[in-house]
């Protein structure tokens, strides 16, 4: 019977993957069978999407294509598991569910908003077309169209754009930067940015852009030839991606603009002309000087106080502690934060906060918790927090490891807990052979051969430390270990050939390798016995659930989905007669 690698994925990941690991459809081909339930190929790719795959070899890549299978299937025994012990009427798994529901009626929603945007091939290559060049600029971004404008004219008077991003630019890079964003191509920036600055030539100020970030201010200094640009063929995946993620956001910026519309948030501005007035009263003049005026401790407030309603939308309200929480939650800066007369900007802030909330209603009103899409994904998760729920709280683990079995272990395994060996030694690095065995004979003292350090290792960095290499390990330096550990104290040893150039040594300590103390390694000793105990009962319980489970994969499926175009350089034969 298989093994299976029962360790290799975290069954957390596979609940993350839940957004992406949907149900099988009847037409996709059938990559294993667990039971009744099945792993396609279209689940795998999927639940793949993420996984680089850059491997030496077919057979690297197959062993880790089967070693995620294995964790998928392992998954799915979990998840029948789970059902048959009625995991799925828990009442926390319920409470699990019910939390996470908003993600998915918006991943449902979010679906549903981008099915029909596709891309062109005409769009693709004119993507390509543009990359033909890069830019550098300078940039000021300010908040406000009057600022910016006055801006403009200043810098066509003669102002230097450096200065004016160091002084008015509200980009946090500015004051590092002075306002130049580099060299950059077609797709780095956002649309308004890019659509100036590529209409522009070098010595050209713009006059202001608005985008979503405030208002812009452009001035290109340098048009070159784009050297990473690649062939259409090579680039076609790319761009596409590229272009697919910015309709995207484009089409989700939209559906955001028109939500706050449809769902206008009305603040009421007595509460906190209210807490302005307390906060004259609560806290002295000179203090008063000091607080931003839209800081205020939620802990001054009484249980009523609390309560006061600042906003209101068709969905739900705003209290004033929750929105004095919800700045600390989501953890708006405080240099972000509208004073609490600054009605409008409050508003702004609050519809950002609730965000969610309000896109979850309108989802909700727009019947998506019935959509097969949300069922789906609910559902896939729901059995995922099982399987979750199943392999932490239901397989019974053993007892934990007692203070004999963790002596016992450390005895057992001396050169884990052990300070490896060290030697000190100082090294003149040479590529010329001659002269390093010249070298070898000739120094006789520590100080001599930290001189000649000086002048000739090509060590990178040690001339200025007279070639000191400190104590090293084995692992690190292999070959001058070896023979630096074989050399006396005070003596030279070399030359070592290293990596294509030839080292000589001068020993100046060696340390032998020390047994850590166990009183100190106990706690992580018990620990690591205690995780060794918990795979290995993991692994017994797989076992026997597949033992009562029919299972069947289907590896030449799996080895079809390998590009071995990628391994066309390499010698496949041995993986092709397996």
């Amino acid at each position: 019977m298989k093994k299976f690698a029962v360790n290799c994925l975290n069954l957390s990941v596979l609940i993350v993957a839940a957004l992406s690991f949907g149900c099988s459809s009847q037409d996709d081909q059938t990559l294993a069978v667990i039971g009744d339930k099945i792993i396609t190929v279209e689940d795998y790719k999927e639940f793949t999407q993420a996984v680089p795959f850059n491997h030496a070899t077919i057979d690297e890549e197959l062993s880790e294509r089967n070693r995620i299978l294995d964790s998928m299937i392992v998954t799915e025994l979990l998840i029948l598991a789970a059902y048959e012990k009625g995991i799925d009427k828990n009442e926390e798994v319920a409470r699990v569910i019910l939390a996470n529901r908003p993600q998915f009626l918006l991943d449902a929603l979010y679906t549903d908003l981008i099915k029909d945007v596709d891309v062109s091939e005409a769009e693709k290559r004119d993507f390509w077309n543009k990359l033909e060049f890069k830019l550098r600029a300078f940039q000021v971004l300010v908040a406000d169209a009057d600022t910016a404008q006055m801006l403009f004219e200043r810098l066509k008077a003669g102002a230097d754009i450096e200065q004016v991003a160091f002084e008015y630019s509200i980009d946090q890079s500015a004051k590092r930067n002075r306002g130049d964003v580099g060299y950059f191509v077609w797709g780095a920036m956002v649309d308004e940015f890019q659509e100036a600055a590529f209409s522009m030539e070098p010595g050209e100020l713009s006059p202001p852009v608005e985008s979503s970030y405030g208002y812009h201010i452009i001035k290109v200094v340098a048009k070159e030839e784009n050297e990473n640009r690649g062939s259409y063929e090579e680039m076609e995946e790319s761009i596409n991606g590229q272009i697919l993620n910015r309709k995207n956001y484009r089409v989700t910026m939209e559906f955001f603009d028109g939500i706050k519309e449809k769902y206008p948030m009305v603040v009421d501005p007595s509460p906190f002309e209210y807490i302005l007035h307390k906060r004259d009263e609560l806290y002295p003049p000179q203090l008063l000087e000091k607080m931003p005026r839209s800081d205020f401790d939620i802990e001054q407030l009484d249980r009523n106080e609390r309560e006061l309603v600042v906003a209101t939308w068709e969905g739900g309200q705003v209290t004033i502690a929750e929105y004095l929480q919800m700045l600390v939650q989501q953890q708006v800066p405080i240099q972000f934060r509208p004073d609490l007369d600054d009605i409008d900007s409050i508003k702004t802030i609050i519809f950002e906060l609730k965000k969610l909330d309000i896109v979850t209603y309108e989802a909700i009103k727009l019947g998506f918790e019935n959509s097969p899409e949300f069922e789906k994904k609910i559902g896939r998760y729901k059995d995922l927090v099982m399987a979750a729920s199943m392999r932490d709280d239901s397989i019974q683990m053993p007892p934990l490891p007692n203070d004999e079995e963790a002596r016992a272990y450390y005895e057992a395994n001396q050169a884990e807990f052990s300070n490896p060996a060290q030697v000190h030694v100082y090294e003149i690095l040479l590529t010329d052979e001659l002269q390093a065995k010249n070298l070898a004979r000739t120094i006789k003292s520590l100080d001599a051969f930290r001189g000649a350090a000086m002048d000739l290792t090509e060590r990178p960095g040690r001339r200025q430390s007279g070639g000191d290499l400190g104590y090293i390990e084995k692992q690190a330096y292999p070959g001058i270990f070896n023979r630096a550990w074989k050399t006396a104290v005070g003596g030279i040893g070399g030359p070592i050939f290293v990596d294509g150039r030839y080292s000589i040594i001068y020993v100046v300590d060696r340390k032998e390798a020390e047994l850590k103390d166990y009183l100190g390694l106990k706690r992580n000793i018990l620990t690591k016995l205690s995780n060794l105990k918990a795979i290995a009962t993991f692994s017994e319980w797989v076992d026997e659930r597949m033992s009562l489970t029919n299972i069947e994969r289907y590896e030449d499926l799996l080895r079809s989905m390998i590009d071995e175009s990628k391994y066309s350089n390499i010698d496949t034969t041995s993986s092709q007669n397996n």
